[in-house]
């Protein structure tokens, strides 16, 4: 997406040639979200379609990092967040729902 090209233009940068995944997908996570702030539906609504493909169709390390450092690090809990949940694709959705499930980790 070009909106996101700066970002990933500064993880290449930053690691050598080389992308950190779950730093990666927190940029991405704060790039919606802002998107979201701004009403900026159409560019939200691709940053979403993107991670809830990537979701579904990545190997695991790909899946893990969209459900740490995106679903699980969008404060799910925070009444404030509800409609930005809310508007998330099926499998985004999904994942949102199996953690607010899961028994928290001791």
């Amino acid at each position: 997406m070009p909106e996101s090209e700066l970002v990933v233009a500064e993880h290449w940068d930053d690691f050598d040639g080389d992308v950190v995944l779950h730093l990666l997908v927190a940029d991405v996570r704060r790039l919606c979200e802002d998107a979201w702030r701004r009403q900026d539906y159409t560019l939200m609504r691709r940053y979403l379609d993107l991670l809830d493909w990537a979701l579904r169709t990545g190997d695991e390390h790909v899946s893990n990092a969209v459900s740490v450092s995106f679903v699980e690090d969008t404060g799910l809990w925070d009444a404030a967040m509800r409609d930005y949940v809310a508007a998330w694709p099926p499998a985004l959705a999904a994942e949102a729902d199996r953690l607010q499930q899961a028994p928290p980790e001791s």
